[in-house]
């Protein structure tokens, strides 16, 4: 030691001094170094303890932790608001009948009206027991095959109409005190409009209005005498859903499914609907003014290059070159007014053919023998053109 220290005075004072930095650094970090270590948690058990050794055992009693028990909190129910808009729900008073092929037998068994009996689904439109449904729900069942449920009863048909304007038929209950709906501004729709499928009484299914001119063929002329335009709603129909009606947001009738199971939902509109059954009511039978033409709706038809004289709407008068019939019927009143292939029928009265209905559909709500005005474009001239409607009966009576 004495030796170290002798060397020591022989260094040059910087070095001595550097050395003696150096030192009390290092005495200043072995400070730190055990206060540092005595914050260092080691992950041991907590329920156990804990011996280090050394020169001596020291025993570590580490503190046990006290954990709170899980409790569920309870909350006041909520129910969830209806989506369905207020005014349908003051509004749809009309109920939907479920229309059953007739049990046969005496036990209970043999009578209960199960699921694989159910042929579709009918709305009333009177209190004493009108109703209407496609008319592929009754196809050629005879009305003595058939069996209505309404507000928990069985009910009879006695008596039924199809009608072979737009492909639907009318059925009568003895019933009574049934509610009556309102019937739905089928023009007011666009695509997007909201509309309810009721698939089976107070069950409601919310869709769209997808095409509101659905089933009028591009190229092919149909009968003034047809009622052919359907709406499409976005969804698919299931099984017992032909026949159900769709309502509009406020309640009101736009019409009854008429496509098959697994189809695209199609809708033949009230409109049509409103004026068969006024007829079927005032005259007991169903009886629609004839024009006598066969005709293409524009507002359909897609042309590749120049559309000529030809406007976008209103119903072109054409030859059925398939079917074999010429575009005016012979002595039909059309043929009595003058008209010819190649007119366009732009209006019948106030009634403009922009695409929003067809023309038999338009045709359906006149009364026969009613004198009118058709707004008819030839040669690219309009004209106004008076017409004299005959009558058809397009009732059948269903036995």
């Amino acid at each position: 030691m004495m030796a170290r220290i002798k060397t020591m005075k022989n260094l040059p004072w910087w070095t001595i001094g550097r050395t003696a930095a150096l030192l009390a650094l290092a005495a200043v970090a072995g400070a730190l170094s055990g206060a540092a270590a005595a914050f260092i948690i080691v992950p041991l058990d907590l329920q156990t303890t804990a011996t280090v050794e050394s020169t001596s055992t020291v025993e570590l009693v580490v503190p046990t932790t006290t954990v709170a028990e899980p409790s569920l909190v309870h909350l006041e129910p909520r129910i969830s608001s209806p989506i369905l808009p207020a005014q349908f729900v003051l509004r749809r008073a009309s109920p939907v009948v479920a229309i059953y092929r007739k049990a046969r037998g005496t036990t209970l068994d043999e009578r209960a009206l199960t699921e694989d009996r159910l042929l579709g689904q009918a709305v009333a439109l009177t209190s004493d027991g009108w109703l209407v449904t496609a008319a592929s729900v009754v196809g050629s069942l005879p009305l003595a095959d058939l069996t209505a449920w309404v507000n928990g009863k069985a009910y009879a048909v006695t008596g039924g109409v199809a009608d072979q304007v737009n492909g639907t038929v009318f059925l009568k209950l003895e019933a009574s005190n049934l509610t009556t709906p309102a019937f739905g501004h089928v023009s007011d729709l666009i695509p997007g409009s909201e509309l309810w499928i009721e698939r089976r009484a107070s069950s409601f299914s919310p869709s769209l209005v997808t095409v509101r001119s659905d089933g009028m063929p591009s190229t092919e002329p149909l009968s003034s005498e047809v009622a052919a335009r359907r709406i499409l709603a976005y969804g698919m129909t299931q099984e017992g859903d032909e026949g159900a009606p769709a309502w509009d947001a406020r309640g009101a009738l736009l019409g009854v499914i008429e496509s098959q199971p697994d189809q695209t939902i199609r809708i033949v509109p009230a409109s049509s609907i409103a004026s068969s059954f006024a007829s079927l009511l005032s005259q007991g039978t169903i009886r629609h003014a004839v024009l006598g033409v066969r005709a293409v709706d524009l507002a359909v038809l897609r042309i590749d290059g120049d559309r000529g004289t030809l406007p976008l709407t209103g119903a072109l008068l054409k030859d059925d070159r398939k079917a074999g019939k010429p575009a005016v019927t012979k002595d039909s009143p059309a043929a009595k007014a003058g008209l010819r292939s190649g007119d366009v029928i732009l209006a019948i009265e106030r009634d403009t053919l922009n695409g929003t209905a067809d023309l038999g559909e338009i045709l359906s709500e006149y009364l026969p023998g009613t004198h009118a005005t058709l707004r008819v474009l030839r040669d690219g001239i309009e004209l106004d053109v008076p017409v004299d409607f005959e009558t058809a009966v397009t009732g059948v009576i269903l036995k």
